[in-house]
Parts: structure tokens; C-alpha cells; sequence
């Protein structure tokens, strides 16, 4: 792991398994690269636990604040393993079809001084269509999700809140969160059917079966358009402090059978901009429900990062076990930097990933030349002129 590890991060750009083992200088085969994401011994649910444990550890984490949701990877060719067409509804300059995988990614919420977070990634799971699926080992993203969830319940007996989009407010979603006493904040759909939570009072001698719930409340169009009804509120949201327009009510959703807390928020600069939430846990306030799901943004940063700087999107694996492998090591490779970044202290806590990634590439080859060497006089000063030429060489990349 340290053989691959360590060369994975130095490496910019293409992470191809020749450049790795060139920068590695291990004492091994060339071939031992190529096989250790395809033949390598690994327990992918012991790898997820022990950067789940890391993530708790390092950040003194008494509650956790897990997001949910998935992101495409485009690829080439047919002969790779689990591809298909998936629908990418955020593709420019519009909507379409690409060929690639589908990942289910769960992560870890934490702050990061003042109103910064960050998402940081322990588990991955790769979704499979219909089609390209043997009917035994077809599951649903909702079912990988599920798993996620119960391993992540079996090592931390603490309060945990879930976020995620619309596209995860759903009853199969929604009962395995109550049955792991998760809280479950996410997006309303804008056409969600809503009841009041408990029927009228009837008079006695009414005949027929006595409702259990109330009546059809309106549309939440028609709710967001009563304008009297809501009221300010300043929220912390996304590292800025704004005013929102926000009313709540507590309602029946028939489509999960479940009684929520529901937000609906409107912004007073862009009329427009309405946005429905839900919280399973109808004791939070308005305010706690909108800056905990503002919190969910963080995973959609943690793709692009993922993508752009640790080579998730280029990786040249085709078996089975190399694919999905090589995914949770990009996902860890995060972690790890963050984790790092963490442990320093002082500004570069708190700064970009890629500034703290170009540190920790700094700090790598200044202590691997120090380290290989006799500790002669001068030999420090070699390595951190070393290090200020690699760092160089790296911008300029």
C-alpha cells in the first residue's frame, strides 16, 4: 500500500502504473503494480472501516454527519468491466447519455474552522444496470446505499445524521435510517403529496373506518405562494451568513409513511428560487434543517476533486477487482491528505485541497531524501532544495 500510496499522490496527471513505479524505486517487480489492484489480497469492508476509524479519530467526532449520493465516470470501450449508459442530467451544454460507471459514494462531514467543511470519503460502492447485470447480483443504488449505511451504524454507536438529494428521499431510504436511528434530512420533491399528521375529531355515530391521518394539505407550489406565512431567518450556509425566507409545518408524507418536518425556503433576492426540505426528526428548528443540508454540497466538491486532481476520471483498470479498487483508492487518497492537513495544524488546515495536497507532495520528497541518505551536514537543505524544485516542475506541469 505505501509502495502505491506514496508515488499516487506525487504522481500529477496521468496516473499510469509505469510512471508510479518510477517514482517509487521499490525494491520490486514492475509487474507486482500491475497486479496489486487485480491479484492483491484485499477486504474492502476492513480498508472502509480502518479510513471510517481514521476520520473518527482524527477529528474527536462524537456525532457524525454522513452524505449520501452518486456521480458518473465517463470511460471508452466496451470490454470494461460493469460500464453502461447512464443519464448525466449536469452534462454541458446539455443533458444526455454517457458511457461510463456509477458510483455510490458515502462520506463524512467535518468543519474545518468558521463555516468551511469538507466532505471526506471511507466507502464506495459500484452500481451495475439491469442489463449488463446477472439477475442474482442486480442491486439498486438505494440497495448498495443500504449497505453503506448498516456498516457505517455497526462502527459508530453515536448520533448520526444522513443527507442526500431528492433522488434518496424515498421509503427504501427513509425505513433504513429509522431502523439504524439515523436522522434523515434531504429534498423534497416539488410534487410531493402532503397530509396533515392527524385526522379531525369525529363526532360519535359516523359510520366507516376512522381515518388515520388528516386531510390533503395543498400542493407545496400553492404553500410556497402564501407569502404571509413565512418568516426571516439568518442562516450559515455554504461559509456566508444570509437571510432567507422560511416557513415549516409538520405533515404526513404517504410516500414514505412517515410524519415530517418540512421546510420550504424562498430567497427574498430571487423570488423564484423556492427550495422544498424534509427532516425525519420534526424536534429541529427551520434554521438547523437548512444549514445541515447546505452541508451537502461538500460531496458534490469532493467529486470534483476526486476527478480533476486524483485521477478518478483517467483510470486504465478493466477487471472486476481493479475498477472498483482502484475507485476506493482515489476516494482514500483524500481522506489521507485531509487527515494529514489536519494533524499539521495552523492555516494549511483550513485551506484549499490543493494546496494541501501540493504540501504534502512537498513534504514526501523532502523527507524521502532526507531519509535515504547518511544525516550529513547540508543534507536538509539538499532535500528542501530539492523539494523547492519538485514543487516547481509540479506548477509548471
Amino acid at each position: 500500500m505505501a509502495a502505491i500510496a506514496i508515488p499516487f499522490l506525487l504522481t500529477a496527471g496521468q496516473k499510469c502504473v509505469t510512471r508510479m513505479a518510477k517514482i517509487a524505486r521499490h525494491d520490486r517487480s514492475r509487474s507486482g503494480y500491475y497486479r496489486f489492484l487485480s491479484d492483491g489480497k484485499w477486504r474492502m469492508n476492513s480498508f472502509f472501516k480502518c479510513l471510517f476509524d481514521i476520520i473518527v479519530q482524527a477529528f474527536a467526532l462524537k456525532k457524525i454527519t454522513l452524505v449520501l449520493d452518486d456521480t458518473l465516470r465517463p470511460k471508452w470501450g466496451k470490454k470494461i468491466f460493469a460500464t453502461g449508459n447512464f443519464y448525466d442530467h449536469t452534462a454541458r451544454p446539455r443533458p444526455g447519455y454517457i458511457w461510463g460507471h456509477n458510483w455510490v459514494v458515502l462520506a463524512i462531514v467535518v468543519r474545518l474552522g468558521g463555516l468551511g467543511y469538507v466532505a471526506l470519503p471511507f466507502w464506495v460502492s459500484l452500481y451495475r444496470s439491469e442489463d449488463g447485470c446477472p439477475p442474482e447480483k442486480f442491486k439498486t443504488r438505494h440497495q448498495l446505499a443500504q449497505e453503506g449505511l448498516r456498516l457505517a451504524r455497526s462502527w459508530f454507536s453515536g448520533a448520526i445524521t444522513l443527507l442526500a438529494d431528492g433522488a434518496y428521499n424515498n421509503k427504501r431510504i427513509s425505513d433504513a435510517a429509522a431502523e439504524l436511528k439515523m436522522t434523515f434530512i434531504s429534498r423534497l420533491r416539488s410534487d410531493a403529496r402532503l397530509r396533515k399528521p392527524k385526522p379531525p375529531e369525529r363526532k360519535n355515530g359516523i359510520r366507516g373506518r376512522k381515518p388515520k391521518h388528516g386531510p390533503w394539505l395543498p400542493k407545496l407550489s400553492a404553500l410556497a405562494c402564501r407569502t404571509s406565512e413565512f418568516r426571516t431567518e439568518t442562516v450559515d450556509i455554504y461559509g456566508k451568513t444570509v437571510t432567507l425566507l422560511v416557513r415549516e409545518i409538520i405533515a404526513y408524507w404517504p410516500a414514505v409513511d412517515k410524519i415530517l418536518k418540512v421546510v420550504i425556503t424562498r430567497d427574498p433576492k430571487r423570488p423564484k428560487r423556492v427550495a422544498y426540505l424534509s427532516s425525519t426528526d420534526i424536534s429541529m428548528s427551520a434554521k438547523q434543517v437548512v444549514e445541515s443540508f447546505a452541508q451537502r454540497w461538500t460531496i458534490e466538491q469532493l467529486f470534483s476533486v476526486a476527478k480533476n486532481q486524483m485521477g478518478f476520471d483517467s483510470a486504465e483498470v478493466r477487471k472486476e477487482r481493479s475498477v472498483v479498487r482502484h475507485a476506493a483508492l482515489c476516494m482514500a487518497m483524500i481522506t489521507f491528505v485531509e487527515v494529514w492537513a489536519k494533524k499539521c495544524g495552523g492555516r494549511l488546515s483550513h485551506g484549499t485541497f490543493s494546496v494541501k495536497l501540493a504540501k504534502a507532495r512537498e513534504d514526501a520528497v523532502e523527507e524521502t531524501i532526507f531519509a535515504s541518505g547518511p544525516r550529513r551536514k547540508g543534507r536538509r537543505q539538499i532535500a528542501k532544495a530539492a523539494r523547492e524544485l519538485f514543487s516547481t516542475a509540479m506548477c509548471a506541469a
